[in-house]
């Protein structure tokens, strides 16, 4: 089980007042346009099918912004982006704007085009309906009016770069270009970001813009870019004073740390012993005792660690998956006395032997359950009732399992909180549960 959980944050929210007046007129047979005023960038309400047929008559590209309502990243572009003077007069210029809302029946249809998962996304087309740049996220002003003006230069678009790639370019310079281009459009991978840093020389990786390359493409959201056994990740750990310069120290070791865990979990997943102790040996300067959170570029917080004690609840899952059974115990010895005042460790523990798939020894499972209990005495909720009641059915005390059940299901609806697990539990002993 990893000890960092993240937090998928890229699904941003929509507010559905940004158009306040209009002018509706005519333009000859085709249906009606809607454009805005000088405080908001125009989107046209008409049929899709038309969009290419009006592109082509104004001699426009076309920009497709696809969100939903309640979108909180859609919000901010639209309220510190869209009412910007010099994008609203490019924009209304030089392209013919078209919103998808995704989760509205028309834009589900629409989007059965493109296969837009992210929101807000920012498709730029030619007037023929070829797509020729992207951008996923927020953007600052700058940035997105930046991007806007190369969607319309040949040589600056994303297609572009797609495609001198494909030929072979590798050149340094295109390469670093290309990645930051991937990176808004959300499509960035370790692949093009190490092939820019195998064509720099060693001695390089000190400048400024290498260094700041290594922190933000480390790690990418799920993805371990620069991981335990790159070389470029060792120099971040023996330069990482140099990083404490450009970056908060904080921030910095969180990087270390995540990729740690990554390289933890994956020598337990594959009981590779020798990576597990080289890993370790390093984690153990970061065992601070309080948790990590990981913070995207824009200061978002995206991840953090779920344990305060990153060495010895790692060992715990090693030794467990390697049946390595006197260690086990031994560790859990020194890691017991470290959680005991803390329901959210003592539930986190618990839960683990809930969710495992094989027969649980007894002694562990008592453990478990022993944890479980003292986690209510601190906090009487609902989760630590539950996970209490999965561990005595996964122990064999089917009647205890069900009365406490019962018990938790009472406490999350006195508190207005869903229960599917603990129903799932209850359908289970009866015999009723379906997937």
């Amino acid at each position: 089980m990893s000890i960092i959980q993240w937090n998928q944050s890229l699904h941003f929210t929509k507010n559905n007042q940004m158009k306040k007046h209009f002018i509706l007129f005519l333009l000859c047979s085709f249906p009606l346009l809607i454009f805005g005023t000088d405080s908001s960038i125009l989107f046209r309400q008409i049929p899709y099918d038309s969009l290419f047929h009006i592109a082509s008559k104004e001699n426009k590209g076309i920009m497709l912004y696809f969100h939903f309502d309640g979108c909180g990243g859609c919000v901010t572009m639209e309220k510190e982006v869209f009412s910007d003077p010099n994008v609203i007069a490019y924009m209304n210029s030089h392209f013919v704007n078209f919103e998808i809302n995704t989760q509205k029946p028309e834009g589900i249809e629409t989007n059965k085009n493109y296969g837009i998962k992210l929101n807000p996304t920012f498709l730029f087309l030619d007037k023929s309906g070829k797509e020729l740049h992207k951008l996923v996220g927020v953007f600052s002003v700058e940035t997105f009016w930046e991007e806007a003006k190369n969607a319309l230069l040949t040589d600056k678009t994303l297609e572009n770069y797609k495609q001198l790639y494909k030929n072979g370019n590798r050149n340094t310079d295109f390469l670093y270009d290309y990645v930051y281009m991937l990176k808004n459009a959300y499509e960035v991978d370790s692949l093009v970001v190490n092939e820019y840093l195998n064509t720099i020389d060693t001695s390089q990786y000190l400048e400024e813009k290498n260094i700041r390359f290594m922190y933000e493409f480390c790690v990418v959201g799920y993805n371990y870019f620069l991981p335990f056994n790159n070389p470029k990740f060792q120099f971040i750990l023996q330069h990482k004073e140099t990083f404490y310069r450009y970056f908060d120290k904080e921030e910095v070791d969180a990087r270390i740390v995540f990729i740690l865990n990554n390289a933890i979990y994956k020598a337990i997943e594959a009981k590779d012993e020798e990576m597990f102790n080289e890993a370790i040996a390093y984690m153990r300067h970061y065992d601070r005792g309080s948790p990590y959170y990981f913070k995207e570029m824009d200061g978002r917080i995206t991840g953090m660690t779920l344990t305060n004690h990153l060495v010895l609840s790692s060992q715990l899952a090693f030794y467990n998956n390697t049946a390595q059974e006197i260690k086990y115990e031994q560790t859990l010895k020194q890691y017991l006395p470290k959680i005991w005042d803390n329901e959210v460790e003592l539930n986190s523990f618990a839960w683990q032997f809930v969710e495992y798939e094989e027969q649980i020894p007894p002694k562990i499972i008592k453990t478990a359950i022993k944890c479980a209990k003292r986690a209510i005495q601190l906090n009487n909720s609902y989760s630590n009732n539950d996970t209490y009641a999965w561990l005595l059915y996964k122990s064999g005390a089917t009647k205890k399992a069900l009365k406490q059940a019962k018990k938790s299901i009472a406490l999350a609806q006195t508190n207005n909180q869903s229960f599917e697990e603990t129903q799932k539990l209850i359908d289970v002993i009866n015999g009723t549960f379906t997937e």
